[in-house]
């Protein structure tokens, strides 16, 4: 299903990628604008800010591997839950 795709892009693009909040907001509304679906929206804002994938290597150096993978695999399903409770209340 569409929805199902573009969420899981939406969360993979924000996992990968290093935007700050007060750029990634103005380009979800434009998103939304040209008919993005709001749970996919919601999870690329949510993985924006929770999953560092372009700054794992700072994050291993400090605090390890172990700790980074669980750290970003949960953070990853999370936001995946956050946008899902997104949809349901918007």
């Amino acid at each position: 299903e569409s929805i199902t795709l573009s969420t899981l892009f939406g969360a993979i693009i924000g996992a990968i990628t290093i935007i700050p909040a007060f750029i990634a907001f103005p380009l979800s509304s434009s998103l939304v604008k040209g008919g993005a679906h709001l749970i996919a929206i919601a999870a690329f804002i949510t993985t924006l800010t929770m999953v560092g994938f372009a700054t794992m290597p700072i994050e291993i150096k400090h605090f390890g591997k172990k700790f980074t993978f669980t750290r970003n695999l949960l953070s990853f399903i999370l936001a995946i839950l956050v946008a899902l409770g997104m949809g349901v209340i918007l």
